[in-house]
């Protein structure tokens, strides 16, 4: 038929753009162009590139209007065409199946060697087709096309992708190019991006962690410290960074405006962003491991994320702030959420490591109306409950907080055991010693397998004097040898602060004749 198929399209659009971005020669020339659906599709991303086809079938010249779309267009059979130029890139648009096997191979190896790169588009299950609307050539005369006979039949093939009943090959000129040519060609460009004000303290880090990437866009939403300075000797020192910085307002002030702003100053022919905050920092090599596990079609990509917190301790849990550039919008003044209009595709990418050392100088004092006006505008998400029942706490509103964190346990989705823990300290700022234990209790509950809260308990339960009942907690813990990182993780139930509670509250329970 006139018209391929729509599966893959947007994978060969991104391909064939790369593609001319390295050729020598920046043509395209159409195989098969049938009702010049390649033309419509590559121009308007392509300037300046010319177009060439082949069409065999003369109705479809005139039906589709081949000569106004193609700047040269030769009716004849390709396997009879003679090529007299090099191509940047040719296509083989569901094409090579109208063949029969040995014909596909000399047609591909003839345009391969007149052109820098060619891109294959075929079926790959059984797909029998037979003439169409009279045009004979329309027929398949193989029909049983697999990906591994594809790969096995056609040289110099360095990139493949499917979709669908539809694989995607790309085939290098070896006299032009190599392999590595193709798949470099092919990497993902990589954006890192944030806000910062008055962060002199963790500039030069965050800088000197994120210089590899395609495209870094910052934006100053007030610095006075000094910043700025450490950001423009930066740029002396490192011209080739590709660093653009901008000063912003935001009024009233709400961290999720400040964020869109500067990804909209990301360049959007990006493919990954990468959310940063300048206290935060990313692993070595981060760059290459990234691009190891970029898949084309994936939106988001979960990572690991560690905090090293000030005096010692840290904690580990997944995060969620590496996107495709489009698509995406932050949501909500503070601890805000990044969502994505569509469907998402995500991927876990285990041994990704962003870092963090927090400044926890830095006022807070603008958090607790943030956060009551993001539970004004979207009351399902339970971490900005238990985010604000956090602030609620540290200003001695414990009434406040318990409603925050009753809100937040009646949503489906949230952390109950968490949660739980959080309502037993609010008991137990209150002396309420009953509901503290069983509130602790429901967080064992919640959170099976785990030693955290039972550490929690034995702690609580030795605080108030009730050492048998911690050490009998202490032993349960013992039992589990799981060590998680996630945010429950507490390293005193793991380290030497485990074994020293043990031996006090053992020596007090004897001491008060309790146990033997």
């Amino acid at each position: 038929m006139p018209f391929s198929s729509e599966s893959g399209k947007a994978w060969k659009k991104q391909s064939i753009k790369r593609l001319i971005g390295k050729c020598t020669n920046k043509s395209i020339l159409d195989v098969g162009a049938g009702a010049g659906t390649y033309s419509d599709l590559l121009r308007p991303i392509l300037p300046g590139a010319t177009f060439a086809a082949i069409e065999v079938w003369e109705p479809y010249v005139e039906q589709y209007h081949l000569k106004q779309k193609y700047d040269e267009l030769y009716q004849q059979d390709v396997r009879e065409f003679v090529p007299d130029k090099r191509y940047g890139v040719t296509i083989f648009g569901d094409v090579l199946e109208h063949l029969i096997k040995e014909e596909a191979i000399e047609v591909y190896n003839k345009l391969l060697e007149s052109s820098e790169f060619v891109l294959i588009s075929i079926p790959i299950v059984h797909y029998p087709q037979g003439p169409y609307r009279d045009n004979p050539y329309e027929e398949h005369k193989k029909d049983d096309w697999s990906h591994e006979e594809v790969m096995a039949t056609f040289p110099h093939l360095a990139l493949s992708h499917t979709e669908n009943e539809i694989g995607m090959y790309v085939g290098f000129n070896p006299e032009l190019y190599t392999e590595k040519d193709v798949i470099d060609a092919h990497a993902p460009t990589i954006a890192v991006y944030g806000i910062y004000k008055n962060e002199a303290a963790f500039m030069q880090r965050f800088l000197e962690s994120v210089k590899q990437a395609d495209e870094i866009v910052l934006c100053d939403t007030g610095s006075t410290d000094g910043t700025n300075e450490i950001i423009s000797e930066f740029r002396k020192s490192n011209p080739d960074v590709p660093l653009s910085t901008y000063k912003i307002l935001v009024s009233p002030w709400r961290f999720d405006d400040a964020r869109n702003t500067v990804l909209s100053l990301v360049n959007p022919e990006i493919d990954l962003c990468i959310s940063l905050d300048i206290d935060e920092y990313l692993m070595d090599g981060w760059k290459e491991h990234l691009i190891n596990q970029w898949e084309y079609g994936y939106t988001r990509y979960y990572h690991k994320f560690k905090t090293f917190w000030p005096g010692g301790g840290e904690s580990e849990h997944w995060h969620e702030r590496i996107h495709s550039r489009l698509g995406y919008t932050w949501k909500l003044p503070v601890h805000e959420i990044l969502e994505y209009n569509g469907e998402e595709k995500v991927k876990y990418i285990p041994e990704f490591w962003m870092y963090q050392k927090p400044d926890t100088s830095k006022s807070r004092s603008s958090y607790l109306p943030l956060l009551e006006q993001s539970v004004k505008e979207r009351k399902d998400v339970w971490k900005s409950w238990s985010f604000l029942a956090e602030e609620y706490i540290s200003a001695g509103r414990y009434d406040d907080a318990m409603k925050a964190i009753e809100t937040a346990i009646n949503i489906e989705n949230s952390d109950k055991s968490y949660l739980y823990y959080m309502k037993s300290r609010v008991y137990s700022a209150r002396n309420e010693t009953a509901l503290v234990k069983l509130s602790l209790d429901q967080a064992i509950h919640f959170l099976p397998g785990r030693r955290e809260p039972y550490y929690s308990k034995a702690l609580y339960l030795h605080q108030i004097g009730n050492n048998t009942e911690a050490w009998f907690a202490l032993k349960e813990a013992e039992r589990i040898q799981d060590r998680i990182t996630d945010y429950h993780y507490n390293a005193s139930a793991w380290d030497e602060s485990f074994e020293q509670l043990k031996k006090t509250v053992l020596e007090l329970a004897r001491k008060e004749g309790q146990l033997l």
